[in-house]
């Protein structure tokens, strides 16, 4: 590997070690209803919780290596950029609602629910929004997901959530929180029920499992957006900045702050 770690570079290199070692990349909404899910598939997903115009330039990255993925955005007015999500939608990558409803109201399930469904109307002035993933608010004491334990995401038309409909004793789960792939240390909520046991050094490293099949056929990857830049200022405040966080979050985790 010759990219820098978390760069845009990396990450498209990382996605092209996917494609040449026979693994069909698709998106959330894809893989829920496709019949006929090729035997090694990576289900590619971005949760978008900061820097539309990160966003943007890696889907449109992903556009011209062929890549289709799934983008969740939330509504917070930073994030909420109607011609980013436009753009996005047009490269025909999957469009679909970031929620954080519960956190939003502080906690208030009926205002939650009203809260959820004006966000997803937000979401669908531009894309069906079929599938849902909650934003882990890792600094709020409100589980946003818990809101399903009192509704129903089917009723709003909802076919799958990230976070109830994917089988991860199937589906290998990596994420990309706090500056390293499966860093469960600083993983609040960002994380799943699973099987798999499979440390993840860094991105060289996920590349030659990938190489050696040492890596199970079925594999999502969440990878946020906010996480890459090019190598230069930027790239290096947000480094420090993500790390910084993971102070409080190793501490959140460590002592189950917020179960």
């Amino acid at each position: 590997m010759k990219s820098k770690e978390f760069s845009y570079d990396s990450f498209i290199e990382l996605l092209q070690t996917f494609l040449s070692n026979g693994y069909a990349i698709t998106t959330v909404h894809d893989y829920l209803t496709n019949e006929n899910v090729p035997d090694k598939v990576l289900i590619l997903r971005h949760d978008v919780d900061r820097y539309p115009s990160n966003t943007l330039k890696m889907a449109r990255m992903e556009h011209e290596i062929g890549v289709k993925s799934t983008y969740y955005f939330r509504i917070i007015s930073s994030v909420y950029k109607e011609d980013v999500i436009q753009e996005v939608h047009d490269l025909g990558h999957e469009v679909a609602y970031h929620y954080e409803d519960l956190t939003l109201v502080k906690g208030n399930y009926d205002k939650a629910i009203k809260h959820f469904e004006n966000g997803l109307k937000m979401i669908r002035k531009f894309a069906k929004a079929e599938t849902i993933c909650m934003h882990g608010s890792p600094m709020s004491k409100w589980d946003n997901k818990k809101i399903w334990e009192k509704y129903d995401y089917k009723d709003f038309g909802i076919i799958g959530a990230t976070s109830f409909d994917i089988d991860y004793d199937e589906v290998f789960y990596i994420s990309d929180n706090g500056w390293g792939w499966n860093n469960t240390s600083v993983s609040v909520r960002d994380k799943v029920k699973t099987k798999f046991d499979i440390p993840i050094e860094g991105t060289a490293h996920l590349m030659e499992m990938l190489q050696t099949n040492k890596l199970p056929n079925k594999i999502m990857i969440n990878a946020h957006p906010d996480t890459f830049f090019d190598p230069g200022v930027k790239y290096f405040f947000n480094k420090i900045l993500i790390k910084s966080k993971n102070v409080v979050k190793r501490i959140i985790v460590k002592y189950k702050i917020f179960k």
